[in-house]
């Protein structure tokens, strides 16, 4: 069972998980800050030094996430989908909120006083559909190359990865935030998911199989890197 605390590491409070694996590992996200996951017999004076020794990258990675400014979903904000740009259009409307795609203008029937929150809520449930959408048209092509078959597909907005695969019950997990990103990417998540129903880890075995079923998988995989 994992055991949870905090310590106090210069100027961080850094949330510490010991748990039953060989390495450390450190992240530093937007919403839950500083975090160590640990072997269980790690010491607090180990993961002080190994905190420590990545001050200068933490400090990095701070400075990137109070750069990048939230999307505040007002009207005539950008609202990336699948690598384009829509203009958002706010229009005022009483009862359940409604999105419409017209061209390049993505409207949003929503009460007047819906605040950020109720309005981003909206988005992503378009999002949703969506990518499900997208998703399912695509996925029998690729099952095809791939030779194997999604057990099932679901939709997380999930912080640290694109997508991840069930390899006993065969369930995909997509990344809610693909639908902002171009096709190309959900294709690759796809395949490189599937892959894992032929190898469980991402060994060379794995690669050489995207380099069969996806040739330009790396180029892909870098645009999920960029910033939007």
């Amino acid at each position: 069972m994992a055991n949870k605390t905090s310590l106090t590491i210069g100027a961080y409070t850094v949330q510490v998980t010991r748990k039953r694996i060989k390495n450390m590992y450190l992240r530093v996200l937007p919403q839950e800050g500083i975090s160590v996951n640990a072997p269980i017999r790690t010491t607090d004076a180990d993961i002080y030094r190994f905190v420590i020794d990545r001050a200068d990258w933490i400090a990095l990675q701070l400075r990137k996430q109070v750069a990048v400014l939230p999307r505040g979903y007002e009207d005539g904000d950008a609202i990336p989908y699948f690598g384009k740009s829509l203009t958002l259009r706010l229009i005022d409307r009483t009862g359940r909120s409604h999105i419409a795609l017209r061209g390049d203008v993505l409207e949003l029937y929503i009460r007047p006083d819906a605040d950020e929150i109720a309005r981003k809520k909206a988005i992503d449930a378009w999002y949703r559909a969506e990518l499900y959408e997208a998703a399912g048209a695509m996925l029998p092509a690729i099952e095809r190359t791939v030779g194997k078959r999604a057990g099932e597909l679901k939709v997380r907005d999930m912080k640290t990865r694109w997508g991840t695969c069930n390899i006993k019950t065969a369930l995909i997990t997509l990344n809610l935030r693909l639908a902002e990103r171009p096709a190309e990417c959900l294709r690759y998540v796809l395949t490189h998911e599937l892959c894992h129903l032929h190898e469980s880890g991402h060994g060379e075995r794995f690669w050489k199989r995207m380099d069969v079923y996806y040739p330009d998988w790396k180029r892909v995989r870098k645009l999920l890197k960029q910033r939007i």
